[in-house]
């Protein structure tokens, strides 16, 4: 009987062990770490939050799903709208993966689903006001000609995030995309700036950020042509760790040769 009332005052015990602490990650510990179970990163010194932006590269890991939705006015060509589900988990401390399937396509010649792609990442150092990871994006062919799909592309990257202070932090991209028959290969660079100016929270208005992210994307292969866009939009905690974003691209160079403005809305779901 005492061994048994041992045995489940143990378990309760184990039950209710709290979640390890956050500890930062460096190159030294890379291995120590690879198999580690993830452990959110709690917000930088100012209050900046690891939060997902929209047109923009994220250089901690997040464990989310989202559902997003465009509509793109082409100016004299054809308007599009696209509908896309993503899903990103963290394997490990170090190691994480994010699926994206654009289950809908829509132009003048029809609907069709998209192309799918694939991110791998890794942790390369981490603390509390900075985070480093690089890894590979993947296009794999899923999609329809008609629409630019078909297409598979490999995208080696690295990417930043870091807590600049008042709230502000400062996300980008580097990275080299290897095209195929009808994507050229293209230099690759995001920079984005934005600020989080309430607590947590304040749903419906918790973690209420403004942003600014521009995307720059330059053709070194075949007859493609440079293309710079901007895009301000806003993201906002709603309740139960559902955060609302919406924002508006506009590209800076021809927009004959890419569109006149693509609005987004998306809803990103934390667990």
């Amino acid at each position: 009987m005492i061994s048994a009332i041992t045995a489940g005052d143990a378990a309760s015990a184990k039950e209710t062990l709290p979640a390890p602490a956050w500890t930062p990650l460096d190159f030294a510990t890379f291995s120590q770490e690879l198999g580690a179970t993830w452990i959110p990163v709690p917000n930088g010194d100012s209050g900046a939050p690891r939060q997902g932006w929209l047109n923009t590269a994220d250089g901690f890991f997040t464990r989310e799903a989202h559902v997003a939705y465009s509509y793109t006015d082409a100016g004299p060509g054809d308007d599009a709208e696209a509908a896309l589900v993503r899903f990103n988990y963290p394997l490990t401390r170090r190691l994480w993966a994010g699926v994206e399937v654009p289950f809908y396509q829509r132009a003048r010649v029809g609907s069709y689903i998209g192309d799918i792609r694939l991110n791998t990442l890794v942790m390369l150092a981490e603390t509390r006001n900075v985070s480093i990871n690089a890894g590979v994006g993947w296009r794999i062919p899923t999609g329809d000609t008609r629409l630019g799909g078909d297409e598979f592309t490999a995208q080696p990257q690295i990417n930043l995030w870091t807590d600049v202070g008042r709230g502000f932090s400062i996300r980008g991209r580097l990275g080299y995309e290897f095209g195929s028959r009808a994507v050229p290969d293209a230099f690759v660079l995001n920079a984005t700036i934005g600020q989080t100016v309430t607590p947590h929270a304040k749903a419906p208005f918790g973690d209420l950020t403004w942003y600014v992210a521009g995307n720059y994307r330059e053709a070194t292969t075949g007859l493609g042509n440079s293309f710079v866009s901007i895009t301000p939009g806003l993201r906002t905690h709603v309740g139960g760790n559902l955060f609302l974003l919406a924002g508006v691209e506009f590209p800076v160079t021809d927009t004959r040769q890419s569109f006149s403005q693509r609005y987004i809305v998306q809803l990103v779901q934390g667990f």
